[in-house]
């Protein structure tokens, strides 16, 4: 599998030829996930990161910048946009780190706690995991670029404090992935004057990214859960663009936002939480 990823990586250049063979290497890559044995978990793992390698093919595939062999692979390996990363002096950042420590303790509380929980308990313990972890995989990564002597541009913005469902999603939750689902999903659209097809497309597609993951793990059932949760994600943006929501005061906005987020989670945190289980009936 990582052989075919690195050949992808290494092909993706030069003529148009090149670059499909290139992508369809990494899409039959990310297809391949559907047979790989292990627990839930092992397997959504593999499915997103054999998706990502292929996101990032296709990062490639529409350059038309020259890159080495080794920026290439880099690349298609990294889970970060390289060609964003700037070089720092190298440095131990240890409150990063602390911080992200601290993070994956309460996302760890949370995820162990949720196993007896009555169902609104499990599903606010799921949602409190979800948020936890990954405020942790942000400090964590932060402090490793730092310490190799690179920056990169944010990867998460305190989402918490989002007052609107666009700048939640767009301005500060994942955004490597955001940024990613601009650049190929939303703004091939938006210039062509479809900004709401682009919107539609950014969240189908996302939801195609995380029920992917989910159906290979967990099977159909908890795949369309989760679809479902970004496709309504994508119509309350819809909504709120309708009701203004950017002229609300801002403790309404932030509410508005919070409860778009919280009331349809459990689409989203159920099948979470199935895929750590076995992983914690392990640890205990």
């Amino acid at each position: 599998m990582l052989a075919l990823i690195l050949l992808a990586a290494l092909v993706t250049t030069g003529p148009a030829w090149s670059r499909v063979l290139g992508l369809t290497l990494a899409i039959a890559v990310a297809l391949w996930s559907l047979w790989i044995p292990g627990t839930p978990l092992t397997r959504a793992v593999v499915a997103l990161l054999t998706f990502w390698a292929a996101a990032r093919v296709l990062d490639l595939s529409r350059d038309s910048r020259p890159h080495g062999p080794v920026r290439r692979v880099s690349h298609v390996l990294a889970l970060l946009d390289t060609r964003q990363l700037r070089p720092v002096a190298p440095s131990l950042d240890v409150a990063t780190f602390l911080r992200g420590g601290a993070w994956l303790a309460v996302a760890l509380t949370a995820v162990f706690s949720a196993e007896h929980a009555a169902p609104l308990a499990r599903w606010a313990l799921g949602a409190l995991f979800i948020y936890a972890l990954a405020e942790a995989a942000n400090n964590t990564i932060l402090g490793v670029l730092a310490a190799f002597g690179q920056r990169s541009p944010p990867l998460h913005r305190t989402p918490i404090a989002a007052t609107s469902l666009r700048e939640f999603w767009g301005e500060r939750w994942n955004l490597p992935v955001s940024r990613w689902l601009r650049a190929h999903c939303y703004l091939p659209l938006a210039r062509r004057r479809h900004p709401r097809l682009g919107l539609a497309l950014t969240f189908l597609v996302s939801a195609g990214l995380h029920a992917w993951a989910i159906a290979v793990s967990l099977g159909a059932a908890m795949a369309a859960m989760m679809a479902g949760f970004f496709v309504l994600q994508g119509l309350l943006i819809a909504l709120e663009d309708y009701l203004d929501v950017d002229r609300w005061p801002s403790l309404t906005a932030r509410a508005w936002t919070l409860a778009c987020i919280l009331v349809p989670s459990p689409l989203f945190c159920e099948p979470m939480l199935r895929l750590f289980e076995p992983v914690r009936a392990h640890l205990v």
